[in-house]
């Protein structure tokens, strides 16, 4: 019995060492495997937060507050307190496009109208109704951080970027749309970059001739979940209303 005792020792020092690297590979795989199950379970609980906050922004926009005014983005950056929306120093009067600030949040808020015969009817003699038979923005307003980032990707509407030439007379003609300090825009019927391209593929059933819906979309990134080459991610909601 005593000339097996060695080999059966051998035997077991090669298994144990065939364990350890066993051991390694699987380690480094359910480490991996817990820090996404981490990061997506973090972020699948700031999803509900954001869609709440979303929603409270959306709630007082249709009831009349003015977005472009600096109280009614502070009454925003306290609702979507955790998620380091920057709105930057106060201003007075309307800013429209407030999104030059650092921080983790993006919002958008904007009114649409779908544009059908009868709106277009109402035109001037000789006028072009560019935008019959579409959606187009009345109201565009952003704040936030704009060139916000998630997994290295700079965040942009799921609606489609409107571009207005700007507010002076000079560039505002019939086929182009202005948009002034407050977010309203002009030639809303007849500018042609004041379409809203995407919005037809969100609504179920198309709106009447002159029926508007209201929008709010924020992105929110969570870079305090990036662990190393790890990305956080973050979060994208819209809500219509």
């Amino acid at each position: 019995m005593r000339p097996g005792f060695p080999f059966r020792r051998r035997h077991q020092r090669g298994q144990t060492g065939s364990e350890m690297i066993e051991f390694a590979l699987i380690t480094l795989f359910l480490v991996t495997a817990l820090l996404w199950s981490f990061v997506n379970a973090m972020n699948l609980v700031r999803m509900n937060e954001a869609n709440q906050v979303t929603r409270d922004i959306g709630n007082l926009y249709i009831h009349g507050v003015d977005y472009s005014t600096y109280q009614a983005q502070s009454v925003a950056q306290v609702l979507a307190k955790g998620f380091n929306l920057q709105i930057g120093n106060s201003f007075s009067g309307n800013d429209a496009t407030n999104n030059g600030n650092s921080g983790n949040a993006y919002v958008i808020v904007a009114q649409v109208m779908f544009i059908g015969s009868g709106t277009c009817s109402s035109l001037d003699s000789g006028v072009t109704c560019t935008n019959q038979n579409q959606y187009a923005y009345t109201q565009y307003l952003n704040f936030g951080n704009a060139s916000l980032q998630i997994n290295n990707v700079t965040v942009s509407s799921s609606l489609g970027t409107p571009t207005f030439p700007g507010t002076s007379s000079s560039n505002c003609g019939t086929a182009e749309a202005c948009i002034n300090s407050s977010g309203i825009v002009s030639d809303f019927v007849t500018g042609a970059n004041a379409a809203c391209t995407n919005c037809a593929s969100f609504f179920q059933t198309q709106l009447s001739d002159g029926q508007v819906a209201y929008i709010v979309e924020t992105f929110f990134a969570s870079p305090d979940l990036s662990f190393s080459s790890f990305p956080g991610g973050g979060i994208h909601s819209i809500n219509f209303f």
